[in-house]
Parts: C-alpha cells; sequence; structure tokens
C-alpha cells in the first residue's frame, strides 16, 4: 500500500494519531540528537585543552632554552608534545563518529534508539569519515601540532649550536 497521508488512507477521524505520532518521532530524534551533541562538545573542548597544554609545553620550552638547560631535556620537550597530537587525534576520531551517528540519525539512516553505542561497520566508518588518516588531514591537526614540533626543533638546533 503506498504511503498516503492518513486522511487519505483512514479519514479525517485518524488524522490527529497520525500528526501526533509524526510529532513524537520528531521529538524523539530532536531529542536523540541532543543527546549525540553532548559528546561532540566534550571532545571539541577536550582538543582545545590539549593544543593549549602544548603550546604551553613549547613556550615553556623556549624560555627554558635561553637558561643553561640540557639538549636532553630540551629533547624531552618533545614526548608531550607528540602525547597531545596522539590524544588529539584520538578525541577528534570519537568526535567524527558521533557526528557521523548525529548525521545518520538525521538523515533516517540510523534508528531513533537512544543508544551511544557507535556502529562498527566500514560503510559507517566510510561516511563519518573518521580514519586516523582522515584526523591527521585536519586542519586543527596539521596547522597546529607540526609547528609546535618546528619550533621545538629550532629551539634545539639553536640551543645545541650554542645560538641561544
Amino acid at each position: 500500500m503506498p504511503c498516503l497521508p492518513s486522511t487519505e488512507r483512514h479519514g479525517k477521524e485518524n488524522d490527529t494519531h497520525y500528526i501526533g505520532r509524526s510529532r513524537k518521532v520528531n521529538e524523539d530524534k530532536k531529542d536523540y540528537l541532543a543527546l549525540i551533541q553532548e559528546p561532540i562538545g566534550r571532545m571539541s573542548t577536550a582538543s582545545s585543552v590539549f593544543k593549549g597544554f602544548s603550546a604551553t609545553i613549547v613556550t615553556g620550552t623556549a624560555a627554558l632554552s635561553y637558561s643553561e638547560i640540557s639538549t636532553v631535556i630540551l629533547l624531552l620537550s618533545f614526548l608531550p608534545v607528540i602525547a597531545f597530537t596522539a590524544l588529539d587525534i584520538y578525541y577528534l576520531r570519537i568526535e567524527k563518529a558521533y557526528r557521523g551517528l548525529y548525521n545518520d540519525v538525521l538523515n533516517d539512516i540510523h534508528p531513533i534508539d537512544f543508544s551511544m553505542t557507535l556502529p562498527k561497520d566500514k560503510e559507517f566508518t566510510a561516511r563519518a569519515e573518521m580514519s586516523i588518516g582522515n584526523c591527521f588531514k585536519s586542519p586543527s591537526i596539521w596547522l597546529f601540532y607540526p609547528a609546535m614540533v618546528l619550533i621545538l626543533i629550532i629551539i634545539c638546533c639553536l640551543n645545541g649550536g650554542g645560538i641561544v
């Protein structure tokens, strides 16, 4: 039977039931989308925190390089920046997964079941563009962290050459 408005299928008496059910589905979808939006916001906040910590480490390293500091200590400053890069990519990947779930619910690909479990199939992963490579290509990653590493390399080179 083709999908017709309820007045054409059953008459006017069932129209309010059809509209009420449609309104309930829209409210459920809105509530589910709001639920999915929460982790997206948290992941975005975590990304900002990681960038702030990395910038602080690089700034502190630059300031310390003017004093007599061991090259080993300067080289150790790479570890937290690399760790924050990995964490930021991880959280961006989760954020992209929840954005994919959000889009799937919005486009009626995923049912409104209020589940926060992310699909693990390859089609979802491709739609959400959540591969590590796609995350690294994000401007929030490749414009920030390579610059931090480059600054640390320059500081190490200048310190190792006795310039700083």
